[in-house]
């Protein structure tokens, strides 16, 4: 690779140095003709002059070669590093993930156990607790592993005609539990006509689950989401609307990035890497898709995606 570089650089100055010299030449060789004999030293100097220039030529372009070298150098050194992260995240991932699934399965038993026992009411809150934190790790280990996935270019898209509107009331009605637990107010609203598009069925549940999650999950209690779906003028829209926190506008750029929340300082006050939204927007892209962003501090959000209804990579 590295004798590749160089053959490359070399031929880059013998170009520079060709169409210098060549177009002198023929210069040289006319004046020589044309220019009479008291006039031969200004010639000569006019030469000098010349030949002056064509060394500063080699010098900038010999310059310019060590440069491009180097920048090669960095951008290879980079996508390394870029590589090695991916894998990191990819590897820890999964060996987080299986002791994890472990506990939460004996914790599972046990709250089943438990819960069939009088006087054994501290104890069954304490499993309770390990098998709801432990859920929420291994959502996180789930969502750095999807990320790597997407990072590696790995996504794999399973494209089918789907039926939208089944699959936002199905992922709503596996979410509405976390809603009653805030006392939200979880809504549903799709036009009358079925709602069919050309997705992967796995990934727009997961684009519409992120964007539930995090409307209630920065959506104070006895708050109101509103999940809408329909098509217009050929394009099929899904808009999830929360009455929550808000986003400023500085902070809405910041939003879609990995491992970036609103509040990134370490005493936040909302928990996770901040990787719901940048692998939604991610997956969105995958279908063609695009998202976008409307909210007023402390009056709410709404996330808006939209779709052609024929997508695809």
């Amino acid at each position: 690779m590295k004798k590749e570089k160089d053959i490359y650089s070399l031929q880059i100055s013998i170009f520079l140095l060709l169409i210098t010299i060549l177009p002198l030449v023929g210069w040289f060789v006319y004046m020589g003709i044309t220019i009479p004999k008291p006039y031969g030293k200004e010639l000569w100097i006019s030469v000098t002059i010349n030949i002056i220039l064509l060394g500063l030529i080699w010098m900038v372009s010999n310059k310019m070669a060590a440069q491009y070298r180097m920048l090669e150098e960095t951008n290879r050194q980079l996508s390394e590093l870029d590589r090695l992260k991916t894998e990191f995240l990819a590897n820890v991932s999964h060996e987080l993930r299986t002791p994890l699934t472990v506990i939460m399965g004996y914790s599972e038993l046990l709250t089943e156990r438990l819960s069939q026992k009088e006087g054994e009411e501290a104890d069954l809150k304490f499993v309770q607790t390990i098998h709801r934190k432990s859920e929420d790790l291994l959502n996180l280990i789930n969502d750095l592993i999807e990320l790597s996935r997407i990072e590696s270019g790995k996504v794999e898209m399973r494209m089918a005609y789907i039926s939208l509107d089944e699959i936002i009331r199905e992922t709503v009605d596996e979410l509405r539990t976390n809603a009653d637990k805030k006392n939200h107010t979880l809504e549903v609203l799709t036009q009358e006509s079925p709602l069919k598009l050309y997705a992967d069925s796995g990934k727009i549940k997961q684009i519409v689950s992120n964007l539930v999650q995090n409307a209630i999950k920065y959506t104070p209690a006895g708050g109101r989401i509103v999940v809408r779906a329909y098509i217009k003028n050929g394009t099929c829209f899904v808009e999830v609307e929360d009455n929550g926190i808000g986003i400023s506008e500085e902070n809405l750029h910041r939003i879609y990035q990995p491992f970036k929340q609103v509040d990134s300082s370490y005493n936040k006050k909302y928990e996770g890497f901040g990787l719901g939204l940048a692998i939604t927007k991610s997956l969105v892209q995958y279908h063609r898709g695009t998202i976008d962003t409307r909210s007023v501090v402390g009056e709410g959000s709404t996330f808006i995606v939209s779709f052609p209804i024929e997508g695809g990579k």
